[in-house]
Formats: structure tokens, C-alpha cells, sequence
């Protein structure tokens, strides 16, 4: 063995000894009920950051040392400044179980590595998503990871791997991916995933979901244009967006010949709604936001377009609680939610009954229970989801006047 070989080994030994025994000497108090794995450590002093960003070897567990981390507020997670190929290149395989070990002494132990948010709301995961930069270290659908671990600029992370295979059977069966080429679907319709809110009370041709019509990361813009402008929609009500972010995507539309003519309009006639939100439904300030936003779109006549980006997560969510509202069925707020995943993945419950039902559980009920503040599991088809509905809005900051306003505003 060569001398550079030894000499790489036994740093890495070491940085994985120095790991062990401060997760042994560490006495933390638990950092949040959303993720009991989640530890911090108090008045100690974090521990520089080794000029070295990554280490393996064949014959080591494989580890990720001191790497750079910042801060990602769109998922209100945290962006472990590596990317997913030379992080996997290093020996770590999606279902695996990993330890995150932040420099501040915060850590994490036990984490599934996904390709997607395949946990239950409210759990911490590392994320290794196709479309991001870096791997992402957060809590599905809850706090900032940020905030909640203290960290800071300079702040660094190591990953090491805890257990190989732990979670590849729930990788194998939630792993999704679907593409961006118009000829891979069906119709346009398909493609921007765009259809009208129905069900209960809701008027009819007024409240219209999809895909972002100004973003066009997924190429989708100039489609979802094309159909609101055919359904004749008035208010955006963006939910992702800010209004510097959307200024951004007006010129990138422009200079790729991006036809979003219809939301320009929109714009100029001072009928977009963009309230920035993150998809961490769970978070604290998430409902606050949503309502506020609510709140502003009824100064704005309809019919209206509710989207995020790929007009899935958080327009799912403000879609649900809406459709509930308006008193819709759960089974009208299902069929409704999970046509985005029979667009997008060809999964529904005729061709794919057992990930559909593991997607409408994991995702859809979850909310809903959110949402009526049931506990997992409940029986949601005999639930008050109006009620619930109304109690959420009215915990979210709305009064019953303009809860009521909302109601009329969606129903005829």
C-alpha cells in the first residue's frame, strides 16, 4: 500500500473518531418535536472547518467532512454544498441511512438519503433532488432547518454513512421523475397540469390550478399561458414566486422567446398575487402567509389561476383547503389532488393502486389532517372539513368576516 493511501486512510478514520466521540460527550436537549432525531449543542464552541470538503477510501465507511453548508429558504432547508453525483460518488446510495453532523455541534442521526421527500410530513431527511444543486438536509413540510439547528454562514456539515440498504425498499417504491418534453404527454393540458377547481359549492369557470406561467424551469410556461388566457383567467395567484423572482423569469422568458403574454398583462394590469411560499406546510408563519395572501386575492374579480411551480405542493395544499371551504367531499378533494400525479407519473388508482394510495396517504391526508387538526389515520371522509377549513383560516389570522367573504367569493 502506498504511503498517500495509508496516510488518506487514517485521516478519514480519524475524522469518523472525532465524530463518535462528540456524539458521545454531546448532551443536547431535543431541537423539535418534528424530528426527535434533530439534536443542538449549547455553549461549546464549533469546531473549525478542515480544508478538506470531502474523504473515502474503499476500505472505510464512506463520509462527507466538513463541507460547506448555506442556506436554502424556498424549502426552508439546508443546502450541503455538494452535488448528488460526487456525493454518491463517495459511496453513499440513495435508501441508505446516514449521520449529519453540523459544525456548530447540532446534529442529526438516522437520516434516510431519498431521491424525493419520500418521509411522512414532519420527519427530517436528506435529499439528494435532480433538480437542485446539492444535497438537502430538511424536515418535510416543517421548520427551517436553518433556523431551527442555529446555524450560520461558515457553519460546515459532515455526512457519514450510518446503514447501508435501511430505507432502499421505500426508495425503490416512491422513487418519481417525470419530464419535461411536451411529446412525453398526452396533451397540453396534461403537460402544464391545468384543470378547474370542482366540487362542493365552488363556482363554476372561476378558480383554475396548474403549472407556473411565468416560470419556465419545467418549459411549461408557454403552455399554462396558452390555457389561461383560453379560460379567459383575470387574478394569477402566484403561491412560489416573489416579485423580484418574477421580474427575473420575465427576462429570461424574453431573451428564449417564451410566450407568457397573458401573464404579462396580468401583471401590468395589477392583477398578480404573489405571496413567496415556501412548501414546509407544517412551519410556523406558513398559514399566515396563505391567509394574508387569500385576503388580497378577493380584492381582485376573477376567474382566477392558483399555481406554484409544477402546481403540485403548494398548490395542492391551497387548493384542498379552498375546495374544503367551499364543501367539497374528501373523495372530490382526492380525485382532484391526485389527477397531478396521474399527469405527471401515470399513477392512479386503476394502473397503480398501491403508490397511489401511498401518495394520497403520505401527502394528501396528512394536510387534510393538518388542516382539521385530526390525528393520522382519521376517518376524513365523515370529517367537518369545512369546519376545519374555517378553523384553520381563523388560526392562520383571518377573522369570521373575512372567512365568510372568502366563502362567497368561492361559492356560488
Amino acid at each position: 500500500m502506498s504511503a498517500k493511501k495509508l496516510l488518506r486512510i487514517v485521516l478519514t478514520l480519524c475524522v469518523c473518531a472525532l465524530l463518535a466521540g462528540c456524539a458521545d460527550s454531546t448532551a443536547a436537549p431535543a431541537a423539535s418535536s418534528a424530528h426527535p432525531s434533530g439534536s443542538s449543542a449549547t455553549g461549546s464552541a464549533a469546531p473549525a472547518p478542515s480544508s478538506a470538503a470531502t474523504s473515502s477510501t474503499a476500505d472505510a465507511t464512506p463520509i462527507l467532512a466538513d463541507c460547506p453548508v448555506s442556506h436554502s429558504p424556498k424549502s426552508d432547508g439546508v443546502f450541503i454544498e455538494v452535488s448528488v453525483a460526487d456525493f454518491n460518488a463517495l459511496g453513499f446510495a440513495f435508501g441508505d441511512s446516514v449521520d449529519v453532523a453540523f459544525s456548530n455541534g447540532y446534529s442529526l442521526k438516522g437520516l434516510p438519503y431519498y431521491s424525493g421527500t419520500f418521509v411522512e410530513p414532519g420527519e427530517a431527511l436528506l435529499a439528494g433532488f435532480s433538480s437542485l444543486p446539492h444535497i438537502e438536509a430538511g424536515v418535510s413540510y416543517g421548520d427551517d432547518l436553518w433556523v431551527t439547528a442555529r446555524l450560520s454562514d461558515g457553519d460546515t456539515a459532515t455526512v457519514t454513512l450510518a446503514e447501508s440498504g435501511a430505507f432502499a425498499d421505500i426508495q425503490r417504491a416512491l422513487d418519481l421523475s417525470y419530464t419535461d418534453e411536451r411529446a412525453d404527454y398526452q396533451s397540453d393540458v396534461a403537460f402544464a397540469n391545468f384543470r378547474e377547481l370542482a366540487g362542493g359549492n365552488l363556482k363554476p369557470g372561476k378558480f383554475y390550478r396548474g403549472a407556473s406561467p411565468v416560470n419556465n424551469k419545467h418549459n411549461r410556461a408557454a403552455y399554462a399561458n396558452a390555457l389561461i388566457a383560453g379560460a379567459g383567467v383575470q387574478v394569477d395567484f402566484d403561491l412560489a414566486d416573489n416579485n423580484g423572482e418574477i421580474e427575473g423569469f420575465l427576462k429570461e422568458d424574453a431573451e428564449a422567446g417564451v410566450d407568457v403574454s397573458h401573464f404579462e398583462g396580468l401583471r401590468s394590469a395589477g392583477n398578480v398575487v404573489a405571496i413567496d411560499l415556501s412548501d414546509a406546510y407544517l412551519s410556523e408563519g406558513y398559514g399566515r402567509k396563505l391567509a394574508a395572501g387569500l385576503v388580497e386575492l378577493m380584492q381582485h374579480d376573477g376567474p382566477v389561476y392558483i399555481h406554484c411551480t409544477a402546481g403540485k405542493d403548494r398548490t395542492g395544499f391551497a387548493c384542498m383547503l379552498l375546495e374544503a371551504l367551499a364543501g367539497a367531499s374528501y373523495q372530490q378533494i382526492v380525485d382532484d389532488y391526485m389527477i397531478t400525479y396521474d399527469n405527471y407519473y401515470r399513477i392512479n388508482a386503476t394502473n397503480d393502486a398501491k403508490r397511489f394510495n401511498v401518495i394520497k396517504e403520505q401527502r394528501l391526508d396528512s394536510m387534510l389532517c393538518h388542516v382539521v387538526g385530526a390525528e393520522k389515520g382519521a376517518d376524513l371522509a365523515s370529517a367537518d372539513l369545512s369546519a376545519g377549513a374555517r378553523n384553520y383560516l381563523k388560526t392562520a389570522g383571518m377573522t369570521e368576516g373575512q372567512i365568510d367573504q372568502l366563502a362567497a367569493y368561492l361559492c356560488v
